[in-house]
């Protein structure tokens, strides 16, 4: 993705050295445009050490120089290269100037030209600045614009000692934020994904879970998201804290659901009113009645008592209507036999199937979690394909390309 990246005079504008450099680790093409506020916090200079294609100065649609040959206007130049506009931070000023239409900046001249093609604003400044009835009434004007997003600043210390709204949010939300929100892009579709482990307390200090890291939930949610779909994660106990950095999107909504009863609670009152539920927590099938205080290993014996925990993608096919469903199936061992039996035990439209072990017996080594890669089969009532090779974000993408591809009733 050509990305274009403004940056304005917010004291958070040193953190963009860090988000161009993420976004160009991630395989993107990144071109910076500064404003004169910005000037007193950056050095332009430290860009292209970082790999940023090119940097321009405010005042740069006046210098000739930075057109090739065939060019005409610099900042049309850059409206045409660009597929997204990133202000990052974007400051109380520029955000005035951007809503009253004031072009005094290559940067605010792009954001006047650059016609329906998405923007997102990453507004970073004093709580009361941003409290502000002026940055309010500027900040809904950008907002009722279709092609323009902005993501609330977080809570928290900020740079002048106070405490309050206006934070920067962390580089790497930032960068997972400007990859899966498009704010012209919105197809009206619910998306309800289970991510990670759930847990089985014994007692108030011990637990059974299993080593699933949520990667894979993380990476079909992104995938969701960057495609304009509305996605609800349940989240296990046991999932990556990145699942957090999407918490600003506008399309976003995360539940920690950290047993498999509380999960079951979410899912099932939030599957009603969903379109597709992908089923890729890991969720534990025991739990036990766990005791109020710890268990003294003198009184426990050499057993303990258990029960099946709830079935949770069963009752969610109990309650499927219009609905498509994915499940993914975990196995020791991945032969077809294991497959077809799942699948004819729960039917779901599709089921993905891989190869886990946790590296505790038998090899050493983690197969299928906590990895960013594996060998997938892709499994349907009538045929398997597979293992085909991919990782968790190739993955993702295909089973959007799937969903997109069924007839819906």
């Amino acid at each position: 993705m050509n990305i274009l990246l403004g940056i304005t005079g917010s004291i958070a504008s040193y953190k963009s050295f860090d988000v161009a450099r993420l976004l160009i680790k991630n395989g993107h093409q990144v071109k910076v445009v500064l404003t004169q506020g910005s000037l007193e916090f950056i050095k332009p200079e430290t860009f292209r050490y970082i790999g940023v294609e090119a940097v321009y100065l405010p005042q740069d649609d006046f210098r000739p120089n930075h057109l090739n040959l065939g060019s005409t206007v610099l900042h049309i130049e850059l409206v045409k290269w660009a597929d997204k506009l990133i202000i990052a931070p974007a400051s109380a000023n520029t955000l005035s100037r951007l809503a009253t239409g004031i072009t005094n900046d290559l940067l605010t001249s792009v954001f006047l030209a650059i016609g329906k093609k998405p923007v997102v604003l990453f507004p970073a400044m004093n709580t009361e600045m941003w409290n502000n009835p002026r940055i309010k009434e500027h900040v809904l004007k950008l907002s009722a614009m279709p092609h323009v997003g902005i993501i609330n600043p977080t809570s928290g210390l900020l740079a002048c000692g106070d405490v309050g709204a206006g934070k920067f949010p962390e580089v790497s939300s930032v960068v997972d934020l400007i990859e899966t929100f498009t704010p012209n892009l919105k197809k009206n579709k619910k998306i309800i994904i289970t991510a990670g482990a759930t847990a089985s307390p014994l007692d108030p200090v011990r637990y059974i879970t299993n080593p699933s890291s949520g990667k894979m939930g993380l990476s079909v949610a992104k995938a969701f998201l960057s495609a304009g779909y509305e996605v609800l994660v349940l989240a296990g106990h046991q999932c990556t804290q990145e699942v957090e950095n999407l918490e600003g999107h506008p399309h976003f909504n995360l539940l920690k659901t950290p047993t498999t009863a509380l999960m079951k609670d979410a899912a099932v009152k939030f599957f009603p009113g969903s379109d597709l539920y992908i089923s890729t927590g890991a969720i534990a099938d025991i739990e036990f009645d766990p005791s109020e205080v710890k268990l003294k290993k003198e009184t426990m014996g050499n057993s303990l008592p258990f029960k099946q925990a709830a079935d949770i993608l069963k009752e969610i096919l109990h309650l499927k209507k219009h609905q498509k469903v994915i499940s993914f199936a975990a196995e020791t061992e991945t032969t077809r036999d294991v497959f077809m039996e799942k699948m004819n035990r729960k039917p779901v439209d599709l089921m993905i199937g891989n190869k886990v072990s946790n590296g505790l017996i038998g090899s050493p080594q983690v197969e299928g979690f906590q990895r960013n890669e594996g060998e997938y089969f892709f499994v349907r009532m009538d045929s398997i394909e597979g293992p085909i090779k991919l990782s968790k974000a190739q993955l993702g993408e295909k089973l959007v390309t799937w969903y997109e591809g069924q007839k819906h009733d």
